[in-house]
């Protein structure tokens, strides 16, 4: 079902205080891309930003050769009245991921936010094994939304099964597009539905689009057809991100930043959490101890 994995979706929202930081984070990610890309062809990366953005975006965004960089505003994608416009940000970066690749027929691709940089070289066949994804994996005990999304979804919950992990993943126009389908469940609009259990679900996380993805996927049972299994990935030596240099807080990164990690990340991707508010010439420095 995977060939290769050469296309990549970022959906961006600048803040209006720190549109700034936004930039630089999403502008490092891409310069870490083209440092890490391997293939000879170049990856193919749609960013999609709401359209009071995308000015910004297109004179801020850095050009690097191996890396095809295309700037769309959301209202391609999504009708004026759509209640996807409805969503908190979060949420619509959610069903960016899996609406605008589904729409626009993509294989194999890859998710990413702004939060991340690329550590390692990687090519279009490195997170591919026997014509399955290497995706990232987690343990659904520890999230509430894989109880939320099963009674979306209508599938048992189980808590000790695993479910795909959150971004950066590898993901399948194919499966994307078969979750949404069966959201709509007959309507030509998924994100009302999506919508609805948000407005329901207050105060929780109502879905993800990886468990979104996940659940159908397993209730269509073609799940494992598209990915190896967890075990495989886990135990794998190739990694999209190991949490071990990842920062999740400020207090995290004073801590790491320190440490003697070597050469080896543990994964193809770090996240460092724009929450976590440190400088991103800090963060270009961490992240470049690990390069070859």
């Amino acid at each position: 079902m995977f060939s290769e994995v050469r296309q990549a979706i970022l959906p961006l929202a600048l803040r209006r205080i720190q549109s700034r930081a936004d930039l630089e984070r999403a502008s490092l990610l891409v310069e870490s891309l083209g440092r890490h890309w391997r293939d000879l062809r170049p990856l193919e990366l749609l960013i999609v930003a709401p359209q009071r953005d995308v000015d910004l975006v297109r004179a801020g965004i850095p050009r690097v050769s191996n890396v095809h960089i295309t700037i769309r505003p959301e209202s391609d994608f999504f009708a004026t009245f759509s209640p996807f416009y409805l969503m908190p940000g979060w949420f619509r970066q959610q069903v960016i991921k899996l609406h605008i690749p589904a729409l626009l027929g993509f294989r194999g691709y890859l998710t990413l936010d702004s939060d991340i940089i690329c550590v390692g070289d990687f090519d279009a066949r490195t997170f591919v094994r026997d014509g399955r994804a290497l995706s990232r994996w987690e343990p659904r005990s520890g999230q509430d939304w894989w109880r939320n999304v099963a009674e979306v979804v209508g599938v048992p919950y189980d808590r000790h099964g695993h479910g795909l992990s959150v971004t950066p993943n590898i993901l399948h126009g194919d499966l994307a597009r078969q979750a949404l389908v069966h959201v709509a469940n007959g309507a030509a609009d998924a994100t009302a539905p999506l919508c609805f259990w948000l407005a329901r679900k207050i105060g929780t996380v109502a879905w993800t689009e990886y468990s979104l993805y996940t659940s159908v996927a397993e209730l269509k049972g073609n799940l494992l057809a598209y990915h190896q299994h967890w075990d495989a990935c886990y135990g794998g030596d190739v990694h999209l991100f190991s949490d071990r240099s990842c920062v999740w807080e400020a207090d995290d990164f004073a801590r790491m930043a320190t440490l003697p990690h070597g050469r080896d990340p543990g994964g193809k991707f770090i996240v460092v959490q724009s929450h976590a508010r440190i400088p991103i010439e800090r963060v270009r420095k961490y992240c470049l101890q690990f390069a070859g």
